[in-house]
């Protein structure tokens, strides 16, 4: 019975972990795709509006508010992207030591919801 709640325990940190893990990657993915997004974005509507408020001026204003958009997008985006992949991280991990507990791949896909094939590559 103890081990039992020590398996569950560990199993929280470890899904803990892949989460944490997943949020900070996704976050740097999202912001490096969010700043490139965002200059690309902005430098086209910088052009757009610089031939109505001059070249200069509408450079300057596209680059800022599209840098603000892709930051936004960027964050909002990486931290969709990391909670997956640390829910994802933290279901494997669960299939992981059920498969070594000897469950059957059938109870584990029951419980996890991972394909039969996934649970059989880990």
């Amino acid at each position: 019975y103890e081990k039992f709640w020590d398996i569950i325990s560990t199993e929280k940190t470890y899904y803990g972990s892949a989460l944490k893990r997943g949020l900070e990657e996704g976050m740097q993915q999202g912001l490096q795709q969010g700043i490139q997004q965002g200059l690309q974005q902005g430098l086209q509507q910088g052009l757009q509006q610089g031939l109505e408020l001059g070249r200069t001026e509408g450079l300057e204003l596209g680059r800022t508010e599209g840098l603000e958009l892709g930051l936004k997008q960027g964050l909002e985006q990486g931290h969709a992207e990391g909670r997956a992949e640390g829910i994802l991280e933290g279901i494997k991990e669960t299939a992981r030591k059920l498969k070594f507990m000897g469950l059957a791949p059938t109870d584990i896909q029951n419980a996890t919801g991972l394909s039969e094939e996934e649970i059989l590559k880990l």
